[in-house]
């Protein structure tokens, strides 16, 4: 199985002439506000279209676009991406069904807003509030982090995001886009007993053995609020796992190196944009974690954000 990663896309030169070519084959579009800006999504098939339609169900709108990405793929050729203000981007493999063309388009939409929006940077990373702070998770792809987010949930905290943590003036804001739980992390979730976990747990066990793509976070966590902006306090970055969840402290050399591998994203370029980072991570304590059980992690996680010593008990299902 091919994996699909978006740092496989190729930045590529692509003039006025031919962004206006490729404009004129995507004829299908959505649109969707982030933080008071409208995006619009246009693509030559309509599959990829809906996808993007269910990840953001909670954001969309009708209002004109203040940035504009164009996917344009074809049985022949690798899709090709650009945004209007921004780059342009080609992938080497021909896609020739629509989850990989949503999820880049996605990934290219993303980086260029929050180039652009001159008060926010992201970065790759669930996102939780914990108390009166706010603490985020970050993973490469399949790393665990929508599990742990999920878990963490269970125990009570509020979850902002499971895929991107935004920031503005040091707090973190809520962006609820729908979550994609894989069958595995289900059941790692599923086999777990919480106690007081809002029902979370029959949700999850009504789903074992399968995939859940495009649930909004009221499907899994109910009607429950989303939290409030907080100070991030702690960032977590898994390394690993074992049989038992631990903690690493991260000095910010190896910190910067991996939260600017979290696709960190922010409106300032270059250098700039690097002591932005830099700046995130002096302000927050930031650790390596290895994951243990779902539960187990989330105590820890909880643990180390409050600075006590985590208790661990959960029975299994």
């Amino acid at each position: 199985m091919t994996v699909i990663t978006a740092d496989q896309l190729e930045e590529i030169e692509l003039d006025a002439g031919e962004r206006a070519a490729l404009l004129e084959h995507a004829l299908h579009s959505v649109r969707w506000d982030w933080f008071g800006r409208t995006i619009e999504v246009r693509c030559n098939r309509p599959a990829e279209i809906e996808a993007l339609r269910r990840r953001y169900g909670a954001f969309l709108t009708a209002d004109p676009p203040d940035l504009v990405c164009c996917a344009v793929a074809s049985d022949e050729r690798g899709p090709i991406f650009f945004t209007e203000p921004g780059g342009a981007f080609a992938h080497p493999l021909t896609l020739r069904n629509s989850g990989p063309v949503a999820f880049l388009a996605d990934a290219v939409t993303t980086h260029a807003f929050f180039s652009i929006h001159p008060a926010l940077c992201s970065f790759h990373a669930a996102a939780l509030r914990i108390g009166d702070v706010a603490a985020a998770i970050s993973a490469v792809s399949t790393g665990g982090k929508s599990t742990t987010a999920f878990a963490c949930a269970r125990r009570g905290m509020g979850l902002y995001s499971d895929e991107r943590c935004v920031i503005r003036d040091g707090c973190v804001l809520p962006f609820p886009r729908a979550v994609n739980l894989r069958a595995g992390g289900i059941e790692l979730l599923a086999s777990e007993l919480v106690p007081d976990d809002g029902g979370i747990g029959d949700v999850l066990r009504a789903r074992r053995g399968q995939d859940w793509e495009a649930a909004m976070l009221s499907d899994v966590l109910g009607d429950r609020p989303l939290p409030a902006p907080a100070k991030l306090e702690t960032i977590f970055f898994i390394t690993g796992r074992d049989e038992r969840p631990r903690i690493d402290p991260l000095s910010l050399e190896p910190a910067l190196q991996l939260l600017l591998g979290a696709a960190f994203a922010g409106p300032l370029p270059g250098m700039d944009r690097l002591a932005a980072a830099a700046h995130l991570v002096r302000q927050a304590r930031c650790f390596g974690l290895t994951l243990g059980t779902p539960d187990d992690t989330a105590l820890l996680v909880a643990a180390t954000t409050a600075g006590v010593t985590p208790v661990y008990a959960v029975e299994t299902a």
